[in-house]
């Protein structure tokens, strides 16, 4: 695990599928990673423990960002 690493986790099974040491990165890998999933299967990415962002593929194709409750 790389110190100060952005995880891309896929929400629904709480898997960490990759990780960076750029944010941009990993926007990147999480807008791929939600295309690839199921429609509203959150992809989120964490940075020190917390979530920071959280995407998810809508039903009309495009990714969104999800407020972060």
């Amino acid at each position: 695990m790389i110190s100060n690493a952005y995880c891309i986790i896929r929400e629904t099974t709480e898997d960490r599928l990759d990780e960076t040491e750029s944010l941009e990165e990993a926007i990147r890998i999480a807008r791929s990673l939600v295309r690839e999933g199921q429609v509203g299967e959150p992809v989120s990415i964490e940075h020190r423990g917390k979530i920071i962002r959280q995407l998810v593929l809508m039903h009309d194709g495009m990714v969104e960002e999800e407020a972060i409750i």
